[in-house]
Parts: C-alpha cells; structure tokens; sequence
C-alpha cells in the first residue's frame, strides 16, 4: 500500500467516525442555532429609540430636525430634537457628555462619538448637504447651470469625536471581523481537543498498538490532522453560509466590501491554524495516558491560542504595532491576521509573509511533532517528559 493510500485512509477512518459521532452533530446543530439566535433575536429588542438628539452650529436647529425627520423611511419615523449650540467646542462637550446624540456643523460637517447611530449620522449629514443645497437654490435662481452646481456638491463628512473620519462600513467591517474571529478560536480550540482526547483514547486502549504495527506513526499523525480538519472546515462552511442566508432574509446588516477576502481568509487560516496547533495538541496527548491529564497537557498550547485571540480582539478598534507584529508570527497568525483581512489592514507583503512563514512553521512543527508523538504514544504508564519521548523516538 502505498503512503498516500495509508494516508488517506487513516484520514478517512477519522472523519467518518467523528461525522457519525453524537458529539460533532449536537455541536454542529448548537452553533448553527446561536447563529441564528444571535442575528434573529437582536431585531426583537431594535426600535427603542424614541429621540435623536441633535446639537447645531452654524445652522438652523429647527430645520436640520425637520429635514432629518423628513428624510427618514415612511415607517417608524424618529422624532429629533435639535438645539442650538454657541460654537463647535460647546457642541463637542454635550456630544463627550452625552446630552446630545451627534453634532451636526454647518460649512464642516457632522461628528459622532461612539454611542452615535450610524442612521443618524448619515440623515444628519445629509440634512446639512440638503440645507446647502436650498441655499444656493435661492442665491442663484435655479436655471438649468446651476442645478448642475447644485449637483456636485458632496455630501457633508462626518467625523468622530477624535477627529478620525468614519467609514460607511466601519460598523459592519468591525462585526464581520469579531464574528470570524471567535468562529476560528472555537474551531481550533474543538477540533484540536478533539484530536488531544483521541490521542489518549488510543493510547489508553491499546488500539494505537495495532496501528502503528501497519501504518508509520507519522502518517497517523497526518491522517488525523488532515481527516478532522476536512471536517472542521465543512462544519466553518455550514455555519458561513447559515449565517450569509439569515443576513440577507432578515436584512438586520448590509454586508461589508472585505467579506469576500474575509470568507477566503478564514477557510484559508482555519486550515493552517488547525494544522499547526492540531498537530501540537496530538504531540501533547501521547505524552499523558488518561482523560483526567488532557486538560493539563493541552495548557500550554491553550494559552497561546487566548494570547492570541485577546491581540486580536483588543485590536479591532485600531491597527497597532503588536497586531501587527503578531499577524506574521505562526503561533498568534490563524487569529489575528484574518482579523486584519476583514477590516482591510493587511498589506498584500504581509498577507504573503504571513502565509510563507505559517506554511514553513506547519511543516517544522509536524515533524517535532511527529517525533515526539511517535515517541509516546506506546509508552503506557505515567506522564511523560517532553524530553524522555524526544529520546526514545527512533528521529
């Protein structure tokens, strides 16, 4: 038989058992319920803003809310209360107390601050640009000349309170990267469990004897990783596509532009994510013998993955040195360089440096890993030290 035959065999014995497993099926059916959960039954609690409040500078308070209110959809249309501020400092300091929802300044422009609805900041700074337009309506008369003028001025720009200019898909860019953040952590952190607990289960029950007596532990080792691997990412696939169909029957979020390459990103770092830390999770697992020892040697490489995951998610607010340095080193990549894909921060260089230096760290690490997992895994007994199985493996 030849190793790619072994391989594949080993990979599928592994992903029909786990496919039929009760485990993998109740785990699938959950998440996909949260899914839903999570974008379905936030829509029931929408709707409880009754008010915009609204501070005006260098402009007509009264007509700004009657524009604002004017330019709302026929349905549920929210009242705005608009008061007149001194000056752009004053407006500025109800806006950082809270007084005030947004800022809205003629000739500038509209500023927000975190609490701001992004609703509100688009009709406000459409409100201005429409109150300019009347403006020069009546200075210059309306002939055919001028309505052309009218048409090329741009919409009024809205800033935040810290003098960042927004983006219009900020908000939905922010949600899309948090979402595949947390989707890879619980997936690399299942599935490499998985993996650990296997590990064990075979070497507590003797069964890896009789396996590795007719397929070489390293081929085990990789028919496992690439078998519950397929099967994570056909599960990653189930709950992407749940969740793409959900947003669009509900209409709850408009899709950013980086959800293509935020998709791709994903699939892609999920693979090698799980290949790297699937294969440090199985090295592990030989080195302990019972199911009690698998939390305490899965630890270390636990660790790593909340290091991880906590760089990316503090990081999705602003890109930063640390981000940025962690996105090309393996351990902390499969989280935090998709992260940076889906808020489109990443360089093309680092996207390609990253991805280089990830596939030559999966490849080192399988045969470390290999190594010691073909040192331990027929020792019975106790614990064993990282370097007692590092000996006894034949290299």
């Amino acid at each position: 038989m030849t190793r790619w035959r072994t391989l594949l065999l080993v990979a599928r014995r592994d992903f029909v058992e786990r496919v039929k497993s009760r485990a993998f099926q109740i785990s699938t059916a959950l998440t996909v319920v949260l899914v839903l959960a999570a974008i379905i039954v936030p829509q029931f609690f929408s709707g409880t803003t009754t008010e915009w409040r609204v501070a005006v500078v260098d402009a007509d308070a009264s007509q700004v809310a009657l524009t604002i209110e004017l330019l709302q959809s026929s349905d549920d249309v929210i009242r705005t209360r608009a008061r007149s501020a001194p000056d752009r400092a004053s407006a500025i300091e109800m806006l950082a107390s809270g007084d005030v929802d947004v800022v809205a300044i003629g000739g500038e422009g509209v500023v927000t601050s975190d609490g701001t609805s992004r609703t509100l900041a688009t009709l406000a700074s459409a409100a201005l640009t429409a109150i300019d337009l009347t403006d020069r309506a009546e200075r210059l008369g309306l002939s055919p000349a001028q309505v052309a003028e009218l048409l090329a001025i741009d919409q009024a720009p809205i800033t935040s309170i810290d003098g960042s200019e927004e983006d219009d898909d900020s908000g939905g860019m922010e949600s899309l990267a948090l979402f595949t953040t947390i989707l890879l952590f619980v997936s690399i952190v299942t599935y490499g469990q998985w993996i650990l607990v296997g590990v064990i289960e075979e070497k507590s029950n003797r069964v890896v004897e009789v396996v590795v007596g007719t397929v070489p532990p390293r081929l085990l080792l990789t028919g496992k990783v690439l078998g519950i691997g397929l099967l994570g990412l056909i599960q990653l696939i189930v709950i992407g596509i749940v969740a793409f169909v959900a947003l669009r029957a509900t209409g709850v979020a408009d899709l950013p532009e980086t959800t293509g390459p935020a998709v791709i990103a994903t699939a892609f770092w999920f693979l090698l994510g799980f290949a790297f830390y699937a294969t440090a999770y199985a090295a592990a697992g030989s080195l302990v013998s019972r199911q009690e020892e698998a939390q305490n040697a899965a630890f270390p490489l636990t660790m790593i993955m909340m290091s991880a995951y906590f760089i990316a998610t503090f990081s999705i607010s602003g890109d930063n040195p640390i981000i940025k340095i962690a996105s090309l080193l393996p351990p902390f990549a499969p989280m935090t360089m998709p992260l940076r894909i889906a808020l489109g921060r990443a360089e093309a260089w680092e996207v390609a440096v990253s991805s280089t230096l990830m596939i030559l760290g999966v490849w080192l690490l399988i045969r470390v890993a290999a190594r010691i997992y073909r040192g331990g895994i027929l020792r019975a007994g106790g614990k064993i030290r990282l370097n007692e199985a590092w000996r006894s493996s034949e290299g």
